[in-house]
């Protein structure tokens, strides 16, 4: 199994907002919006860019700040949207007991 560089992108700021987070990340010099949420319909990633050769698959996403720590989950990939759209429980409880901790995401594709 090949694996491909992480894309990895830097959190300006995640917000909580009722029962999610929403915030921005940088990518490439580009602005996106960033939705995390608890999973609803299993746990998914859907991004705002075309990620060649991956459809469907289940990747690793990984949520780290510079003191060291980090929180990943396995997600499903599943296509493009507006924003960088996450369902992961995981994730989601994780930031929202260290919110501030956590300034860079990587997604690692297969």
């Amino acid at each position: 199994m090949d694996v491909k560089l992480p894309l990895k992108l830097k959190i300006k700021y995640l917000n909580a907002i009722e029962n999610n987070f929403s915030g921005k990340a940088v990518f490439h010099n580009e602005n996106y919006s960033i939705n995390i949420h608890g999973q609803s319909n299993g746990k998914i990633i859907k991004v705002p860019f075309s990620i060649i050769g991956v459809t469907d698959d289940e990747i690793l996403v990984r949520v780290s700040g510079p003191s060291g720590v980090y929180v990943e989950d396995h997600v499903k990939f599943k296509g493009e949207s507006e924003m960088i759209d996450i369902d992961s429980d995981t994730l989601f409880s994780e930031i929202a007991n260290n919110q501030n901790k956590y300034d860079t995401m990587e997604i690692f594709v297969k």
